[in-house]
C-alpha cells in the first residue's frame, strides 16, 4: 500500500487547525484528515484544502460579518446551502417531509456558517451538478456530501427503496431493473402504476405482485 504524501504533516499546525489523523476515506476525491482547532473543537476537511489556507478554522471564527461580506449570496454554492437548511429544518417548505420530517439534519457547524459549509464542499466543479448525500439514511456532514449529477441523485435515492415482484426481493431499484432486463422507470411502474399523458391520460394499473417501500 502507497504511503499518504500527508504522512509527515500529522501533528503539524495550519492556521488554527492541527493535523490529528489521516483518514482513510476521501471527501470530494481528496484524502481527508481529521483536524483540532485551537477553540477545542474537531472537524474534518480535505487536507490538501487546509494547507492551501482555504480553510483555517473548523467554523468558530466565522461571524455575521462574514456572512454579510462573503459576496457569495446568490451562487449555486449559497444556494445549496440555504436549500438543505430549508429542507431540514422549515415545516413549510415542500420537501421537509422527507428530510427534516423523517430525521434528517445538518451538521451544527453548517446550520450557522456558509463558510464552514463551504470550506468542506469547496466550489461547484460543473454546471449543472447539484448537492447529495452520498448515504440517504445519514445527514448532511462532513464526508456524506458530494456534487453530483441528477442522474446520480435520482440513482441513488432508487436506492433507497426495498423492491418486491412476485416473491423475489431486490435491494434497490436499479437491482430489480438488471434482473429483469429492463429500465428502473419501468420497475417504478409496475410498482406504482402510471398515467399515460399521450394516451388522453390513462391510467395504468400497478402489475399484481409488484410492489415497493422506502428503506431509510
Amino acid at each position: 500500500m502507497n504511503q499518504s504524501p500527508y504522512v509527515g504533516d500529522v501533528g503539524k499546525k495550519f492556521g488554527h487547525l492541527t493535523l490529528v489523523e489521516i483518514l482513510g476515506g476521501r471527501v470530494n476525491n481528496r484524502i481527508a484528515g481529521r483536524w483540532a482547532c485551537d477553540c477545542g473543537g474537531s472537524c474534518v476537511y480535505p487536507i490538501s484544502r487546509v494547507k492551501s489556507g482555504c480553510v483555517a478554522h473548523c467554523g468558530c471564527r466565522t461571524n455575521h460579518v462574514f456572512n454579510l461580506k462573503h459576496g457569495m449570496r446568490g451562487t449555486p454554492e449559497y444556494q445549496a446551502w440555504t436549500g438543505m437548511k430549508g429542507r431540514c429544518f422549515d415545516p413549510s417548505n415542500k420537501d421537509f417531509p422527507r428530510w427534516g420530517g423523517r430525521g434528517v439534519s445538518v451538521h451544527p457547524l453548517w446550520v450557522r456558517s456558509f463558510e464552514a459549509f463551504y470550506a468542506h464542499i469547496g466550489p461547484r466543479p460543473a454546471e449543472g451538478l447539484t448537492l447529495d448525500r452520498i448515504n440517504n439514511t445519514g445527514n448532511y456532514e462532513p464526508g456524506n456530501v458530494r456534487w453530483t449529477t441528477p442522474r446520480s441523485q435520482a440513482e441513488n435515492r432508487r436506492n433507497s427503496w426495498t423492491v418486491e415482484i412476485q416473491g423475489r426481493r431486490f435491494a434497490s431499484v436499479e437491482e430489480a431493473a438488471r434482473f429483469h432486463h429492463v429500465t428502473a422507470t419501468t420497475i417504478v411502474r409496475w410498482c406504482d402504476g402510471f398515467t399515460d399523458g399521450r394516451r388522453g391520460n390513462r391510467y395504468t394499473s400497478p402489475l399484481t405482485g409488484c410492489r415497493r417501500w422506502r428503506t431509510y
